[in-house]
């Protein structure tokens, strides 16, 4: 799966623009024009929005995107952020949704207001929007635990995971817990090799017929 970000530095540098305080609230100030976003099974405690922000980024991000974020308008903060990109797949025959930087804050006062935030974004927005979620190629230990989490929530919601290799087109169907644990090795290390397997839930199965 994707090479892991492990040096501590390079993951500082990666999130610098969200946990730095100045840093954030340019970003904050940067997230025009946005569009709220309400979802059933998300009840976000006031003064929290989640928020919908198109093709910010076009000038250095390539292919079509969009973030959404948690912000408070209390505390002038964005406390929760993932940017999201469009990665069509001429085998999978689809397009599916990619997100390449999740972040929330670890600030004490926002966790509660954050808790399952993330899983519920993935599951109620992403998923119930765009039909296929695909890792990213760079992840933190935190990413492999949170895909872990969607993984096991996917196979007690009759959804379909899969390994891929974007190389190889290999497919590797994942319908059990055992598979979880036993396809693990298969999708993440540091190893090259492993920067073009990617995990995949979808709410249908692949690849798509013609």
């Amino acid at each position: 799966m994707p090479q892991m970000l492990i040096d501590p530095s390079v993951v500082q540098k990666t999130f610098s623009m969200l946990t730095l305080d100045a840093s954030n609230r340019n970003l904050l100030a940067s997230l025009t024009p946005q569009e709220e976003i309400h979802l059933s099974g998300l009840s976000l405690a006031p003064g929290y929005r989640l928020i919908r922000v198109n093709n910010r980024l076009h000038h250095e991000v390539p292919q079509q995107h969009f973030e959404l974020a948690v912000v408070n308008d209390l505390t002038q903060e964005v406390v929760y952020y993932n940017r999201v990109i469009f990665q069509p797949d001429s085998f999978l025959k689809h397009r599916p949704v990619t997100q390449i930087l999740v972040w929330r804050t670890q600030k004490p006062k926002h966790r509660g207001a954050l808790r399952d935030v993330a899983g519920k974004i993935f599951t109620q927005y992403l998923l119930e929007n765009y039909d296929v979620v695909v890792s990213d190629r760079s992840q933190t230990t935190d990413g492999m635990s949170f895909w872990h989490a969607r993984f096991f929530d996917a196979l007690h919601s009759d959804m379909y995971l899969y390994g891929y290799d974007m190389l190889t087109c290999e497919l590797r169907e994942i319908e059990t817990e055992i598979d979880v644990q036993t396809q693990t090795d298969w999708l993440w290390s540091d190893q090259d090799k492993h920067q073009d397997r990617l995990a995949i839930v979808s709410k249908f199965p692949l690849p798509v017929s013609p």
